[in-house]
């Protein structure tokens, strides 16, 4: 993955030519490997290299995919944005390097072979009149972008190179080797000027200056990273260590105090810079996707279930995991819900169970229930009698919460599964929604269906939200809409609302009701203004999920914000400024 750099955003003329048929409406999705990513300077545009061979730029706010740029005859491997944001070099599989106008998609000029094998690395010098390219070949080489002439060769490194950086000032280049050297050159003639440093025992994956240029950081196959003096060739600090597989991408943040680290362990790691202390390291508990999150009534406490079977309880304060993963559950976990007192989590599985567990020892209680099909979602009534389940056989059941009986249900009435129940505040109606499109609500009591069916969503709607009073139904939908219904009469109050470009998956209220969050499988988070039922306002909008959002919830004095997406990524937010305040994990989806 090359350093980012930057371009306007192209217009529709531009694009006409470079679009492909499916870029319309085209988010960051797909069926094929990414092998390169590299985000323009000015942060509007992002750049992948794929295995199809093609480049794709796309908008990096709104997910839509520009540009569908293709040529390469190889998957590509590297991608680097010119400082001035005009141009974008590709290297490839194919052995080539390709210059793109990042405004019209046309290449500039006429491909070159930069080597006799994968291309690995591509890095345009801070001027950008040359570019520096490094292959399996072991071979480097700086490039006259204008001319395409070789200015510089060098030879000496003994196994395939991966990965090649200027220094700030442009008078350095430095290497990361498979010899598990770095080597530093001089950009002008080519010269070693230090090295090889040798300390990793592997692979050295990736190298990053800092941005004043007196520091190199590398990564390698030996699990660790270091930092070099980059005058000296001494190693200041290091070795870091923490990850368990081999660390392939780091990245200096802007102000140089810290360093970002990812790894083959499907973990990141955020590191002073400085002393080399581990500031954040986002946990790994959960293997697979976030499907469902729950405060604790105080706030104290956020618990996660995922399609790894487990489920987590997480200080809320620190991010620290407060019990081993409880594990019981043979499926996915889907649902997961506190009792009003705090006592107790209830959760409900893909495997046709609901349990209920001990949430300070993390016991499981003598309590499993269970359903005829996957349960979807499950519930505490109000004041901690009953327990509601909805359940892939498109029924809703409320059991007693004390012995597990069935209370009442089957309640029939939708035609497909239910996704999402909410109990109003009062806890004397329940409300469900599902597959068939639409929306019903029930009474807690006598188990009647007493408004509904809520029709007007053209498909599945995925969640369902009280507000805090009780007078309005919020919902969202895989139709990327949300809408506001009565929930005494089921008129439509407002919507449907577009604005986001996936399937709307989770909502939240406000404890004041006066603001919303909405959050979708465009990977964005959106807070509105909830005072105005006509006319929605976004307060804030955070799109930092590298996948789509699972579930949002806000903590109980609403002050903050957690948010889950599909690979794993659990974040905490300011709910006021939208500042992103902690990564609880941030994991791979293998799904």
């Amino acid at each position: 993955m090359e350093s980012p750099s930057g371009s306007p955003t192209p217009s529709s003329a531009d694009l006409s030519t470079h679009r492909s048929e499916e870029s319309e409406g085209q988010l960051f999705e797909g069926q094929l490997a990414i092998y390169a990513i590299s985000y323009s300077p000015n942060g509007k545009l992002i750049a992948t290299g794929r295995q199809d061979n093609s480049v794709r730029i796309y908008n990096s706010q709104s997910g839509r995919m520009l540009l569908d740029l293709k040529g390469h005859t190889g998957e590509v491997m590297a991608l680097s944005f010119s400082h001035n944001g005009t141009q974008l070099a590709s290297g490839s599989g194919d052995h080539t390097i390709r210059i793109w106008n990042t405004n019209s998609g046309d290449t500039v000029g006429e491909p070159w072979e930069a080597h006799s094998d994968d291309v690995n690395s591509v890095a345009y010098s801070p001027d950008d009149k040359v570019i520096a390219t490094a292959g399996y070949d072991g071979l480097v080489r700086i490039w006259d972008v204008a001319t395409r002439a070789k200015i510089v060769e060098i030879t000496d490194h003994p196994a395939a190179v991966q990965s090649v950086r200027f220094s700030p000032d442009g008078s350095q280049l430095a290497s990361a080797c498979d010899d598990g050297n770095v080597r530093i050159y001089d950009a002008r003639t080519g010269a070693l000027v230090l090295g090889p440093l040798k300390v990793h025992t592997n692979v050295v994956r990736a190298i990053t200056y800092c941005p004043d240029g007196t520091r190199i950081a590398s990564c390698s196959d030996d699990c660790t990273i270091r930092i070099w003096d980059s005058v000296t060739g001494t190693m200041v600090v290091g070795p870091l260590e923490g990850h368990v597989g081999e660390v392939e991408c780091i990245e200096y943040s802007p102000d140089g105090k810290t360093l970002l680290s990812g790894s083959h362990d499907t973990t990141m790691r955020l590191w002073d810079s400085f002393t080399g202390k581990l500031i954040a390291g986002l946990l790994e508990q959960h293997s697979s996707m976030i499907c469902c999150v729950a405060y604790s009534p105080d706030g104290s406490t956020i618990c996660t279930g995922s399609e790894d079977h487990t489920i987590c309880l997480w200080d809320a304060a620190t991010g620290d995991l407060l019990l081993d993963p409880l594990r019981g559950h043979k499926q996915r976990v889907s649902s997961v819900a506190f009792s009003p007192d705090g006592r107790r989590i209830l959760s409900g599985s893909w495997d046709h169970t609901m349990k209920l567990w001990n949430s300070a020892s993390g016991e499981l209680v003598d309590f499993s229930v269970h359903h005829p099909a996957a349960v979807q979602s499950v519930r505490f009534s109000p004041d901690g009698i009953q327990l509601a389940s909805g359940c892939g056989d498109g029924n809703v059941r409320i059991y007693d919460a004390r012995s597990g009986a069935l209370v009442l249900g089957p309640l029939e009435g939708h035609t497909e599964l239910v996704r999402a129940l909410a109990y109003c505040p009062d806890g004397t109606r329940i409300a469900s929604c599902s597959d068939d499109c639409t929306i019903r609500i029930w009474d807690s009591v006598t188990g009647n269906m007493v408004l509904g069916p809520l029709e007007g969503h053209t498909d599945s709607v995925a969640c369902v939200e009280y507000s805090p009073d009780g007078k309005t139904l919020l919902t969202g939908s895989h139709d990327v809409t949300m809408r506001l219904w009565d929930s005494f009469t089921g008129k439509l109050i407002a919507g449907p609302l577009r604005r986001h470009y996936g399937a709307v998956r989770g909502l939240s209220h406000s404890p004041d009701g006066g603001r919303f969050v909405s959050g979708a499988e465009d990977g964005a988070i959106r807070v509105w203004d909830a005072s105005t039922r006509e006319v929605w306002e976004v307060i804030l909008d955070l799109s930092a999920h590298s996948q789509w959002v699972h579930c949002v919830m806000f903590s109980p004095d609403g002050k903050l914000l957690a948010s889950a997406g599909s690979n794993g990524e659990l974040f905490l937010w300011d709910s006021e400024t939208g500042e992103r305040l902690r990564i609880m994990t941030g994991l791979d989806s293998t799904s």
